[in-house]
């Protein structure tokens, strides 16, 4: 089971030629990021019953195979642990994600906790401070975890339908993620959790398993999805260009644009508050009235509409669209996604109101027309050095060196923008410092 003869290099890629297979990496360490990681072994299980675990990188081994580690991360159609890690670690891109393929199933987050050994345990908890731990931990103990993940996930690879739905999902969220994920952010010495820096970088970690398909953003106790924008968390983000600067683009009351193109109601060009705050208190609006414009706005979308609002046209149409959401719910206890078609049912969310599953429906729709818009922008990306450094729900953050950013930002600009969409743009050299400009 454990291979120690490179003669059976061929003879293994000879039983994954044509079959079902499932692919497990183990990196070197389970609690770095996969972009500063390394492949300790590949566990590789065929549905002819082939089982075979190859060491890469082990201290049981007098020589390792990872001359042959390319071969592996060439597999195509076949099922791998997790796609997003896959591919940082330089996999193949026409691979099932098994991790996603359970949530599909089950309506629920892959729970991975329960699979390491003992033996695993106690080799974390003694060697915290060793970069390549799962390179001491012996290669049984590997193969014992990996059967385990086996145990749970083959069933399902064998019987799962790969639907459509899945397939869309499969073929972008890992992808767009693992690339944002692998450009790191730079951070100064004022970063306030020095474990996590390696080089001068910090990477996030993105989980898109959630009921809504809004990802989290979290890595090791650090929340990029949630920086404190007064306590000076932000100032230790800086571009790691000598000539660049951090480039924020906020989308403009996106959830009301995006709520307002799936009911068919054109919104213009111009501030969606001004425009709403005109049926609240008239024509002129002073500065108060147009920050409690986007109060009310929020308060109505988010909490229900009070009925001296469904006088307004758009609130009419929203308020339809809920309750005609909230009679599907009823009768089939599921929805549907609009773009991934992806079924959102009363297996994985309890105590559904009317209002909450519209909140649901619309994080969903944010999360699928965005990841739609990153895709497209990291297209435009390729052989740039311009990168894109994180996402938090509706803005997208790049580090941009000017050489590129007269060129880069518009393209960027235009594409985020597409359908009715207008960003604010920020930069500046520190996050906590940001300037807005026009683009």
């Amino acid at each position: 089971m454990i291979l120690d003869d490179a003669d059976e290099i061929d003879t293994l890629f000879q039983c994954i030629e044509n079959k079902r297979t499932l692919v497990i990496p183990i990196l070197t360490n389970n609690f770095l990021h996969v972009s500063i990681n390394r492949v300790c072994a590949i566990y590789i299980y065929t549905e002819d019953g082939v089982e075979r675990i190859v060491p890469m990188r082990h201290t049981e081994q007098l020589t390792g195979f990872s001359e042959h580690l390319s071969r592996f991360l060439q597999l195509r159609d076949i099922f791998v642990y997790d796609k997003k890690q896959w591919l940082q670690i330089g996999g193949n891109d026409a691979v099932w994600d098994v991790k996603t393929l359970w949530w599909y199933t089950y309506a629920e987050a892959y729970d991975e906790s329960h699979y390491p050994t003992a033996a695993h345990t106690f080799y974390w908890r003694r060697h915290t401070a060793f970069q390549y731990v799962n390179t001491l931990i012996p290669m049984q103990q590997h193969l014992a975890m990996c059967q385990k993940i086996r145990h749970y996930a083959w069933p399902m690879c064998v019987n799962a339908k790969l639907d459509e739905s899945y397939l869309k999902f499969n073929a972008t969220y890992p992808a767009v993620f693992s690339r944002i994920e692998q450009s790191g952010l730079r951070v100064t010495e004022e970063f306030r959790m020095p474990e996590l820096v390696t080089n001068g970088f910090v990477y996030s970690q993105y989980n898109y398993h959630t009921v809504t398909g809004r990802p989290s953003n979290a890595a090791r106790g650090f929340n990029f999805a949630a920086m404190n924008k007064e306590d000076g968390t932000r100032s230790a983000f800086c571009s790691r260009f000598d000539d660049g600067a951090l480039v924020e683009m906020d989308f403009d009351s996106y959830h009301v644009r995006l709520i307002a193109r799936i009911i068919g109601y054109e919104m213009p060009d111009t501030s969606v508050h001004d425009y709403l705050g005109r049926y609240y208190f008239g024509d002129a609006l002073t500065d108060e009235q147009r920050e409690e414009s986007k109060q009310i706005t929020f308060r109505l979308m988010y909490g229900g509409i009070d009925s001296e609002f469904l006088s307004i046209e758009f609130f009419q149409r929203v308020n339809k669209f809920v309750y005609e959401l909230w009679a599907q719910w009823k009768s089939k206890k599921c929805i549907r996604t609009p773009i991934l078609n992806r079924p959102i049912c009363s297996d994985a969310v309890k105590n559904m109101t009317a209002n909450k599953l519209f909140n649901y429906y619309l994080q969903a729709v944010e999360t699928e027309v965005s990841v739609q818009k990153l895709q497209q922008v990291l297209d435009a990306l390729t052989q740039k050095q311009t990168r894109m450094v994180l996402y938090t729900y509706d803005s997208v953050m790049f580090d941009v060196p000017m050489t590129e950013a007269q060129t880069v930002l518009p393209e960027i600009k235009h594409i985020l923008e597409s359908g009715n969409f207008p960003v604010k743009c920020k930069v500046g050299n520190i996050y906590d410092k940001m300037k807005t400009i026009s683009i």
